[in-house]
């Protein structure tokens, strides 16, 4: 096992924790431990959160049948800010690639263990060998768990590449790259600098079937498909630009096999693309949500509602603009409401509880989770947490 000796960019980032209470895949679960990446000061706080009054939201807001704690925070000198929350994978295992490399961690109910270096493992994402001359050395990384759990798709963005890594532990390749697939060029590809790529994948999704991922190419304007069995690009679709002027700049993707919801940069205050991906060969884009739609201001990543009725963008706001959930009708495919957030919050990305019942969305600029009631949509708690500037928010 190759300890860790420093964190830099150019590879994944992965945590192997104990056996939660229970697993989030198995639903009707009452307590959920919630590993809330704290970037201000590189410590990894703990929320946990317990059904009361028999579970589930019966009650008023304030006792609607959950509390919440922080129940540790340890310094771990390491930050991730996009976990994989699609799927589960292996129960003692999650993921996370921003922070640019691959960690294995043993843990339970605490994150004291993430600050063993010597349970540490890391897999090389931009330096490992037959890497291509001439490309960046270091760069962001954007994984994704199969459905199975047995591998992992990873976005490497500055080097253009997708990879597929073994993530079971049982297997004889466990952290290793598999499978190399070079993200083509579109027409509208950047120059590429010594630090950046071209195309630059920048998110990763995978089908419910296990069939297909979905990335968005923030270089390429682009969103680009891998049929996952033939290992191979099956499909690259343009964004169309609101304004001619301005480039679309995709960044994140979340899809559920029948529509990929894409979040853009694009000015000026950022849009969502919504693609029909029912014909992987040939996704179609259905359309653009723009604030005139009631869609916020900076969205910043999607997850779809347990009960497939929803999709939760969250929309980060800005220094002036107030931050929220915009709620997704995916029947309709309009904005049914927003979820007022904390003053100040400036939320990134969310997890659901394991018993589908709550979203725990972090709040960026005022130190805190807030916990979302996935039936009365609204916040019914707030958590504050030790330090500032928390990012990445996964439960186990």
């Amino acid at each position: 096992m190759q300890q860790l000796t420093a964190l830099g960019l150019g590879a994944l980032v992965f945590l192997l924790l104990g056996s939660p209470v229970l697993n989030a895949s198995s639903g009707g679960g009452e307590e959920s431990n919630i590993f809330v990446s704290v970037t201000g000061n590189n410590s990894m706080s703990v929320v946990r959160c317990k059904a009361t009054n028999g579970g589930g939201n019966a009650g008023p807001p304030g006792n609607d049948g959950v509390s919440c704690r922080e129940s540790d925070n340890q310094a771990v000198g390491f930050r991730t800010s996009w976990p994989a929350n699609q799927y589960e994978g292996e129960e003692d295992w999650w993921w996370s690639g921003l922070s640019g490399e691959v960690i294995g961690l043993k843990a339970s109910k605490s994150a004291k263990p993430l600050t063993k270096a010597e349970n540490r493992i890391i897999v090389d994402t931009y330096t490992y060998a037959g890497v291509p001359a001439g490309l960046p050395t270091s760069g962001s990384n954007f994984i994704g768990v199969s459905p199975k759990g047995k591998t992992a798709w990873n976005s490497a963005r500055e080097i253009d590449e997708i990879q597929e890594i073994d993530i079971d532990p049982d297997s004889a390749t466990f952290g290793q790259i598999l499978t190399h697939i070079p993200v083509p060029l579109s027409a509208d590809a950047g120059p590429g600098t010594a630090t950046r790529g071209k195309m630059r994948p920048c998110d990763m999704s995978i089908t419910p079937d296990n069939k297909y991922l979905w990335e968005p190419d923030i270089g390429g304007e682009t969103v680009t498909g891998v049929d996952i069995g033939a290992k191979s690009v099956m499909a690259q679709i343009t964004l169309p630009r609101e304004n001619p002027a301005n480039r679309v700049i995709p960044f994140m993707l979340t899809t559920n096999g029948t529509v990929a919801l894409v979040e853009n940069f694009e000015a000026p205050f950022g849009t969502e693309s919504i693609i029909d991906v029912t014909d992987p060969a040939n996704p179609v884009h259905l359309k653009k949500l723009t604030q005139a739609d009631g869609l916020g201001v900076t969205p910043m990543t999607s997850e779809f509602t347990p009960d497939g009725k929803y999709a939760y963008i969250i929309v980060n706001g800005s220094p002036s603009i107030a931050g929220g959930i915009n709620v997704l009708d995916l029947d309709t495919l309009q904005i049914s409401k927003t979820i007022a957030l904390p003053a100040g919050c400036r939320p990134h990305t969310g997890d659901f509880t394991n018993d589908d019942d709550y979203f725990v969305v972090n709040c960026s600029g005022t130190g805190s989770v807030a916990v979302i009631s996935n039936e009365l949509l609204e916040v019914v708690q707030e958590v504050a947490l030790s330090g500032t500037s928390p990012r990445g928010v996964v439960t186990r």
